[in-house]
């Protein structure tokens, strides 16, 4: 059996990953990422669990679902990180297994798809990621690279979705939104609650796409204070209106402390 290969590493993915995060697969760059049939097997064992388990099964299976209808997971299905996810199967003929290892468990099948992506590319990197410490030790003990999957290794502030962006736009046009406080959109999409800093050659303003409305509304009014606060800049002008906006149920925010 022949694997495919688009980046320049790969790594190896097993069910206590995916149970510990669901959307893993997102947290790895440029990344050849092999999931072993046996882990889907797994996978499905937890899909009725009421707790966490259970949750993330389901929501990595409606995720891979959403990748199957874009192509073949044997093939490959490319992620917006760069990416490409595939789901594969050892072949029949299992020489190339250690005779340590008993090919019919899940944890040596594993193990065993990182040492055949060893041999079939020997000069890119291969990794096996697992929260798993005796599927680690028994990788090291058979010359794979493992490691722990860390949310430390997720994408940094910098690469995460900013929740507003910057368009440019005529004068007439911003003018009208200082006049009606609002305008709907042109060419721009938009996300739901996403702020816009609006800008002119001469003016900018800033706004909230309402999706219901399908418009740019004007933020709740920065000039009345929240217990002697002001926002300081355009970041803080987003966050006081995402909190104080009755129609936002939930609010994320990242970024330094002190802000």
């Amino acid at each position: 059996m022949s694997f495919k290969s688009h980046c320049s590493k790969k790594v190896v993915i097993d069910t206590s990953v995916i149970l510990y995060d669901a959307l893993a697969l997102k947290n790895f760059h440029k990344t050849d990422i092999y999931i072993p049939l046996p882990v889907i097997e797994e996978i499905d064992k937890f899909k009725r669990d009421m707790g966490e388990n259970g949750r993330n099964a389901r929501q990595f299976s409606r995720f891979m679902d959403s990748l199957r209808n874009q192509g073949s997971l044997t093939q490959g299905v490319a992620l917006d990180t760069g990416s490409y996810v595939y789901v594969n199967i050892l072949p029949e003929n299992k020489t190339f297994l250690p005779p340590q290892l008993d090919g019919k468990k899940t944890d040596n099948q594993i193990l065993g798809m990182a040492l055949l992506l060893q041999k079939q590319f020997p000069n890119i990197p291969t990794e096996l990621i697992s929260k798993d410490i005796n599927l680690r030790l028994k990788s090291d003990v058979f010359s794979v690279r493992s490691r722990d999957y860390d949310p430390d290794h997720r994408a940094s502030a910098e690469e995460m979705y900013r929740g507003f962006r910057h368009i440019k736009m005529k004068a007439s046009r911003l003018e009208k939104f200082f006049k009606e406080s609002y305008i709907p959109p042109e060419n721009e999409k938009f996300f739901a609650n996403q702020y816009v800093f609006m800008q002119s050659e001469e003016k900018q303003a800033l706004g909230r796409y309402d999706k219901t409305q399908n418009k740019i509304v004007s933020l709740i009014s920065s000039n009345t204070p929240v217990w002697k606060i002001y926002p300081r800049n355009p970041e803080q002008d987003f966050a006081l209106d995402a909190l104080l906006n009755q129609e936002i149920l939930l609010v994320s925010l990242v970024g330094k402390a002190g802000t």
